[in-house]
């Protein structure tokens, strides 16, 4: 019984060990590497819950604006992937459906913590003013 528990607590720590070198290998390949995406800025809630990319949908004037001004995440639509603002989507409300262009620091697959963002239009591109209290 002491060897077989024994064998059981070893393999445990090798597994979490082994998951824990898995991690740390992932955190320094994956944040902190500069990104730009241009892409529709979208609030995530409706885009995930209805695909929804605009700001007006559902019969619901700015909806996507009230979203993001109620504190549900920005993300930019680039093709088929969504990436997460890291910041208050505040900052974002009046651009929902938009085409916008981020700068900023990678963070995994998916999350962007901007340093530079603008609205694109036929005209260019107009800088987008980043205010307020940042998450990271």
């Amino acid at each position: 019984m002491k060897k077989i528990l024994m064998v059981l607590v070893l393999s445990a720590l090798a597994v979490g060990q082994t998951f824990a070198d898995d991690a740390a290998a992932k955190d320094s390949d994956s944040k902190g590497k500069t990104i730009t995406v241009r892409g529709t800025l979208v609030d995530t809630s409706c885009y995930f819950e209805e695909g929804q990319k605009g700001d007006d949908h559902d019969g619901m004037k700015a909806c996507g604006k009230d979203c993001l001004n109620s504190g549900i995440p920005a993300g930019v639509l680039v093709d088929d992937k969504v990436y997460i603002l890291i910041f208050p989507a505040k900052a974002f409300a009046d651009m929902v459906g938009e085409t916008v262009e981020i700068k900023g620091e990678a963070y995994g697959d998916n999350l962007i913590h901007p340093k530079k963002a603008f609205v694109v239009d036929k005209d260019g591109k107009k800088p987008i003013k980043l205010t307020g209290f940042e998450m990271m």
